[in-house]
């Protein structure tokens, strides 16, 4: 098929050419030997990168098969080493990026990118001028246009009826002006068109080729980002349950373990062995916060943090929430641990402030247990005023699954805490907004996209949809699970000003947060 693009390239240059040797005048000339020009640099840096990236993916296929008949372990561990995978150089260069992030990414245990978050179809428009180059037809037959008006120009310019002889003259020199006219309107047409058509071809077979490039990169090399994320979820419920297994065998507390990782449920003294650790840790201080920041992402200020609670074991160290989270949900324990945390993050606030500290406001989350089980609203107005402070150093992170399945308590709880002056968030929106106009009456101040949940792959079409309809709702709209820069990049384009993830930077320790603060004001 690529012999077929060439072949019809040459025909339109050739085309070109005789058009020109055929031109009935030297201005007519003039146009197509400027349309032939126009072509051939379309043809340099439009078609011919295309088709050369077309024969790099046919490469990369070869060398992918190659790679899974030789592999002992991973096909991933022989190509990481390749310099020319593609054997092309544009592809080669995206290509040494590519393995440069993963590498960075497999040492610090994070999710790997996907290949086509470096190579697809917007990347490559760009390396081969595609704005530019589809100009071109709209170019000829603008060149054809102006050849038309130039030659009409020409014959009415010579019209003169003084003498019968003048008169002759001007008839002979207006149907000069018209065949100049017309030959180069016709020129500009045919020629139009045939660069376009070639264009096209070279463009949709290119196409096909990536997507086949990367069908065979995903089943064979790396997995796609929610194929990782899965896995990585299943390693997390497993690691649970062998911690489980390693905390002491205390009796007490029977309930149901239905919201457990299915692989750590699997021991069925799971919540025996946890409640009574985890009623101890509270009365212990064992339970504590770490924060991370927010960050302005056109300036890289930070502009707020959450707090994330972590379990300071004495004996397993600090465990993740996953560990016990779903089971406090689950029994409802769960209001217990949040306002512990909430009061140790006022305490936090006003100590700062005590010390001369102007911190930035602080996000706490807020459950659909908490909602249904508390007033929410009187409980932060009894922390304002216990620890002093202006509403504007908290913002409250409403889960959205409290909107959808406790809507009328959450909008009565939302409207009393912004008119305390709060800062209220939809926590966890993973851009359905069916799902979310389902769920009437919402007056969040913004929504938090967690770009973990997004099903399918996170492209700028889909991040450019979600805040295009967000705009059109007037929804403010912030970022979290920002784990790398072609996410960060999209999310500009896409107009976002806030966000988190551990691109910006994991959750660090207060101390650590604080010396942020004062090192970014300062």
């Amino acid at each position: 098929m690529r012999r077929t693009i060439y072949i019809f390239t040459v025909f339109i240059l050739l085309c070109g050419i005789a058009l020109a040797a055929y031109a009935p005048d030297g201005i007519s000339m003039t146009f197509i030997i400027v349309m032939e020009a126009v072509i051939a640099l379309g043809a340099l840096f439009g078609v011919l990168p295309l088709m050369q990236y077309s024969r790099g993916f046919q490469t990369s296929l070869k060398n992918i098969s190659r790679a899974v008949e030789a592999r002992n372990g991973s096909a991933w561990t022989m190509l990481e080493q390749a310099e020319e995978f593609f054997q092309q150089n544009t592809l080669d260069g995206i290509f040494r990026d590519y393995q440069a992030k993963l590498k960075s990414q497999r040492e610090s245990g994070q999710v790997l990118s996907d290949i086509d978050e470096y190579v697809n179809d917007d990347v490559l428009a760009l390396h081969c001028w595609q704005s530019i180059i589809l100009q071109i037809p709209g170019t000829l037959t603008g060149l054809g246009i102006l050849g038309t008006f130039l030659g009409l120009i020409i014959g009415i310019r010579g019209i003169g009826f003084s003498t019968v002889n003048a008169a002759l003259s001007s008839v002979q020199t207006l149907l000069e002006g018209i065949q100049v006219a017309f030959y180069t309107s016709i020129a500009g047409v045919i020629l139009s068109l045939l660069f376009n058509f070639v264009y096209r071809m070279a463009w949709n077979i290119m196409l096909r080729n990536l997507c086949i490039f990367t069908e065979s990169f995903h089943k064979n090399v790396v997995p796609p980002v929610a194929d990782q994320a899965m896995y990585r979820e299943q390693r997390s419920a497993r690691q649970i349950a062998d911690l489980l297994e390693r905390l002491p065998k205390n009796v007490g507390y029977s309930v149901s373990a239905s919201s457990i990782p299915a692989a750590a449920a699997a021991s069925p003294d799971n919540e025996q062995i946890l409640m009574p650790q985890i009623v101890s840790a509270l009365q212990n201080g064992e339970f504590t916060f770490l924060l991370q920041p927010r960050y302005d992402l056109n300036t890289r200020k930070i502009v707020g943090a959450e707090a994330l609670v972590r379990w300071n074991h004495k004996k397993l160290g600090l465990l993740s929430p996953a560990v016990f989270i779903p089971l406090l949900e689950s029994n409802g324990y769960i209001t217990k641990l949040d306002q512990y945390i909430w009061e140790q993050v006022c305490l936090t606030i006003r100590c700062w402030i005590d010390e001369g500290l102007r911190p930035v406001p602080l996000s706490i989350n807020v459950t659909k247990t908490d909602i249904l089980a508390m007033d929410v609203a009187d409980c932060f107005d009894a922390l304002l005023k216990k620890y002093r402070l202006p509403p504007r150093s908290l913002e409250i992170e409403i889960a959205q699954n409290a909107y959808q399945q406790a809507a009328n308590t959450v909008t009565d709880t939302e409207s009393r805490l912004r008119e305390d002056g709060f800062r209220v968030i939809m926590d966890g929106f993973d851009g359905d907004y069916v799902a979310l106009n389902a769920a009437e009456g919402i007056q969040a101040d913004a929504l938090k996209l967690d770009l973990r949940r997004l099903s399918g792959s996170q492209s700028q079409a889909v991040l450019s949809g979600i805040f295009e309809q967000a705009r059109s709702l007037q929804l403010n709209i912030a970022a979290e699970g920002i784990e790398n820069m072609e996410q960060l990049a999209a999310l500009r384009k896409c107009g976002c000003s806030e966000g988190q993830g551990f691109f910006l930077s994991k959750p660090v320790t207060l101390d650590e947060f604080k010396a942020m603060m004062i090192g970014d004001k300062g």
